[in-house]
């Protein structure tokens, strides 16, 4: 019994002795921050954009200008509390759905200016 509570207070104690230990003693004393790992890893100050993104946005023309969505209205229905077929209250709820299946998009030219929105 002896043996068991001292081999106990002996790893305790070590235990205890580990984590006393100080940041700096382990890691070091210059540590980079989480920036300066960022940048290293990603290239750059994470401010610019890459040039390939920039090029492609400044030479491919916006797809909102050629194609437009169709008119799918959306239906809005107020669901009332009621109660579920075993006996169970469910308070009312707001639900909605799209008048068409699909969401479908024009093709270029086939509606004028203006007459989308």
């Amino acid at each position: 019994m002896r043996i068991t509570l001292l081999a106990i207070a002996i790893w305790i104690s070590t235990g205890l002795v580990a984590c006393t230990s100080s940041k700096q003693k382990i890691f070091g004393e210059n540590l980079p921050s989480m920036k300066t790992i960022h940048d290293q890893k990603f290239g750059g100050s994470g401010n610019e954009l890459p040039t390939l993104i920039q090029r492609q946005s400044d030479q491919t023309p916006s797809a909102d200008q050629e194609f437009v969505w169709l008119p799918n209205p959306v239906i809005r229905m107020y669901v009332y509390k009621h109660l579920s077929p075993s006996g169970l209250p469910i308070p009312g709820y707001t639900t909605f759905f799209k008048q068409y299946t699909y969401d479908r998009v024009a093709l270029p030219g086939d509606m004028k200016e203006g007459k989308h929105e």
